[in-house]
Formats: C-alpha cells, sequence, structure tokens
C-alpha cells in the first residue's frame, strides 16, 4: 500500500518532534554526569563532521566568495557556538520543560528582529501573538520555582533569562541566513555555519573535557552524545529539510509548536520535575501566542 509523499512528510515529522521533545531530557540527564558546556562542544563537534560528510557527498565542493565564507562564519558562531553555550548553561540551570518552552519563543524574536532590520512588516494580529506568547513568558517566569528549592532547577530564573538569549541568537541567526539561503542550499549553509562555528565552542569547554574521566563514564552519556547529534541534529535536520521541499516551510514550522508539550510530558514523567499551575498556564499562552504568530504569517504567505 503506497503512501502519498505529503502524508509521509507529515508522519517523518511527527517522528522529529518526539526527537527533539526527548533531546531536552536527554541532555538534562546527561549534565548529571557530564559538565554542560563539554558535553554540548562534543555533541556538536560530532554533529557538524556528520552533517558536513553529507553535505559533501550530497553536493560537490562549489566556490563561494571570501565575503560568504566570512558572513558564514559569522552566524555560525551566533548560532552553533553563543546561541549552544547560552542553551547549554540555561537548561542546566533552570528544568528541561521550561527550556523547551522558552525556545519556541524562536518565531516571536525572529518575527521581531525581522521588522528592526526593516526586512518585513508585522501586522496587527501578529503583534497580538507576540504580545500573547510575551505574557505568558512572564507567567512562566514567575511560576518557576525559588531559587535551590528545586533539585533540577539550581537557578531556575537565570536559566530562564539565558535560555531566552539563547533563543534570541537563534532568531538572529535564521534571520542573518536569510541571505545566503538565496545563494545556497540550506544542508550547505547548516552545514558550513556548524563547521565553521562549533570551534568557537571549544575554549570554553576545554578546561571541563581535560578533567572529565573518560573511562569511568557510564555508557548512557555516549548515548546522549549519539543521540544529541546524530538524531536531534543530523537525521532531524534531514527529514525537516525534506519536510519543507513537500510541505513547505510554513506548514512545516507548525510541528515545531508541538515539541514543549512532548519535552513537558517527558519531564515530569521520566525527570520527575515540578511543574506549578502558573507555569502550566504560562506555558499554554505561550504556545497560543506562537501559534498566533506562525498561523497569521504562514496564511500572508500564501497570498
Amino acid at each position: 500500500m503506497r503512501i502519498n509523499s505529503e502524508r509521509f512528510a507529515e508522519l517523518l515529522l511527527v517522528l522529529v518532534v518526539f526527537i527533539w521533545g526527548a533531546n531536552f531530557i536527554v541532555m538534562k540527564a546527561a549534565f548529571r554526569e557530564f559538565p554542560p558546556l563539554a558535553f554540548n562542544a562534543v555533541r556538536m563537534t560530532v554533529a557538524a563532521l556528520v552533517l558536513g560528510v553529507i553535505w559533501l557527498s550530497r553536493e560537490r565542493a562549489k566556490k563561494m566568495p571570501l565575503r560568504d565564507w566570512l558572513q558564514l562564519l559569522g552566524v555560525g558562531l551566533l548560532g552553533n557556538a553563543l546561541y549552544q553555550i547560552l542553551f547549554a548553561i540555561g537548561l542546566d540551570l533552570t528544568t528541561s520543560a521550561i527550556s523547551s518552552l522558552l525556545i519556541g519563543t524562536i518565531p516571536v524574536w525572529t518575527a521581531l528582529l525581522a521588522v528592526a532590520l526593516g526586512w518585513e512588516k508585522i501586522s496587527k494580529k501578529t503583534w497580538l501573538g507576540i504580545l500573547i506568547a510575551f505574557t505568558g513568558v512572564i507567567l512562566v517566569t514567575l511560576g518557576s520555582a525559588s531559587e535551590g528549592s528545586n533539585p533540577v532547577a539550581t537557578a531556575p530564573l537565570m536559566g530562564n533569562v539565558l535560555t531566552l538569549g539563547a533563543a534570541i541568537c537563534w532568531a538572529s541567526y535564521t534571520v542573518l541566513s536569510k541571505r545566503l539561503l538565496e545563494r545556497y542550499s540550506a544542508l550547505r549553509v547548516s552545514a558550513v555555519g556548524l563547521l565553521l562555528g562549533v570551534p568557537g565552542l571549544w575554549p570554553f569547554a576545554i578546561t571541563d573535557l581535560v578533567s572529565v574521566d573518560w573511562h569511568s563514564l557510564p555508557p548512557s552519556v555516549y548515548g546522549s552524545i549519539f543521540y544529541t547529534s546524530c538524531l536531534s541534529i543530523a537525521l532531524a535536520y534531514l527529514i525537516w529539510s525534506y519536510s519543507i521541499q513537500k510541505l513547505g516551510a510554513a506548514r512545516t514550522a507548525i510541528f515545531n509548536n508541538i515539541v514543549p508539550v512532548v519535552t513537558f510530558a517527558l519531564a515530569s514523567l521520566v525527570l520527575h520535575e515540578p511543574i506549578t499551575w502558573l507555569q502550566v498556564v504560562g506555558g499554554v499562552i505561550v504556545l497560543a501566542g506562537v501559534w498566533q504568530t506562525v498561523q497569521h504569517n504562514r496564511r500572508a504567505s500564501t497570498r
């Protein structure tokens, strides 16, 4: 029984939603055995090598002018070094559920940055979505457990702030990559951006890496490295690119809004992370705001 390509792409996107939803849980658990910045440097290096090999196998080396290499270096350091540093530290300090929710505000920051650069205009309905999302973020932050009272979130307020900073970094990476994506494939931009940006993680991780006793690490850590690099980045990226080709960017992006829901459920079941009622209400409001923003942009893009 044959399945049409669009339905197949949607099924693959459901898989990606669960991969990305569980990614926060896997990383949070790995941080118990492996320093966050060191773990992130290792898994991002593996992901860069895997995507680099895929890129070279699918696209023959193509010359690029120096200005494009420099631009890729800049966005690579922003999206794959600074973003990852803020994301890893933020995830270590807050809960995986709240981290996934705050990272889910990226479409909101992307819209604001595009307007700030004068590249796009925001309608009243999009502004409403942004306002709703920020209201939810405030409630989530207010609902975070007090310092030291949560064993899985040692400094939730600081973790939330750093995670929001990470979301802004990735939104900036997305907006600044727009011009490059007009000239090169998404695979090239992502793979080269990783290869150029990931070395920026190592100066912040080398001290912890030197002190790691690799022989004493449990097998689960190596499994976490494989999962968070080969599955959540390399495999998920290929599926995401395939889905954009089959469904379009706007229709594909909708699936990203489901990721925090998966993370919230897994965080409660697997890590037993405490979730307050104010966080639940705030989370629902954030998702509603992001949905409003993305949905309106989707309708506008099809006109």
